[in-house]
């Protein structure tokens, strides 16, 4: 265990924070009341963009606080909540995307953009109504044209089965570029952003105007997007059901899954124990 202070914990929500409903595991939430009331700044890094929509999600969590910063689309928005700030990084171009859609064509995916926190897709097919449903925001369907008639801070492809993906990551890999970068976020969904974007650029914009050193900061994960996080100085930590390449890149990985409280019993059975916190 590394033996640095504590000045911020951000923690990815899906797979990480919450269990495969979407709901808070009651040590987690215990833990991060506990860890507010002592005075650590607390944060959410997210592949979703920030709005309304994810921060309702927090209301069903029945926590004591509010989150100190909200990370969106994979680091290309955060929301300082102290300073009352916003601000986004490196979208992708038009051009970008229009080539990304060339590159991508023969995987047969179904891509989609957002604009705010609604989705703009080719199709409107059975995947995207059930994340609509998930996520209680409209989706509709466009041309080609209108994907890339604006720059936007990422475009996804949504595969039809899990099955293709490592395909698909393969295909995506084979034609990589200086302009973007692409990587796994759910088993049936491939993202491509800004190579100079991810989830550890927002925590590391925050760190810099708050003055907490990095090493300071310990950042949770599942997925392939969130490493930009378990790279960073501090310390990270992958829940024991995250991808291959995630574990790989963490300094640990959780004994228990995020259904099981992965988060919160991680912090207890080693923070807290090595550092003699009780709860």
């Amino acid at each position: 265990m590394k033996n640095n202070d504590l000045k911020l914990l951000v923690a990815d929500i899906d797979g990480t924070l919450v269990n495969e409903p979407r709901e808070m595991m009651p040590i987690t939430r215990a833990v991060l009341n506990d860890l507010h009331n002592r005075g650590i700044l607390l944060g959410i890094a997210s592949g979703r963009p920030i709005g309304e929509h994810l921060y309702a999600q927090k209301n069903g969590w029945n926590l004591n606080f509010d989150f100190d910063l909200w990370i969106g689309m994979n680091g290309g928005q955060l929301f300082d909540v102290i300073h009352g700030t916003r601000q986004d990084f490196h979208p992708l171009e038009p051009d970008t995307i229009r080539t990304i859609l060339d590159m991508m064509e023969p995987i047969g995916a179904n891509p989609f953009i957002y604009e705010g926190e609604d989705m703009f897709s080719l199709e409107v097919d059975e995947q995207m109504y059930a994340s609509m449903n998930r996520h209680s925001i409209q989706c509709t369907k466009v041309d080609r044209e209108y994907l890339c008639r604006q720059a936007t801070p990422k475009i996804l492809f949504r595969l039809k089965n899990a099955s293709d993906m490592p395909a698909a990551e393969q295909f995506a890999a084979q034609h990589s570029s200086p302009l973007y970068t692409a990587f796994k976020t759910q088993p049936t969904m491939l993202e491509f952003q800004d190579p100079r974007v991810n989830k550890g650029l927002g925590v590391q914009q925050f760190c810099r105007e708050h003055g907490i050193d990095e090493e300071d900061v310990i950042c949770f994960g599942d997925m392939s997007n969130d490493n930009g996080m378990m790279s960073l100085p501090g310390t990270s930590v992958c829940l024991c059901n995250g991808s291959d390449d995630t574990k790989a890149l963490a300094d640990y990985v959780t004994e228990y899954d995020n259904d099981h409280d992965g988060l919160g019993r991680w912090m207890l059975d080693h923070w807290y124990h090595d550092h003699g916190w009780i709860l």
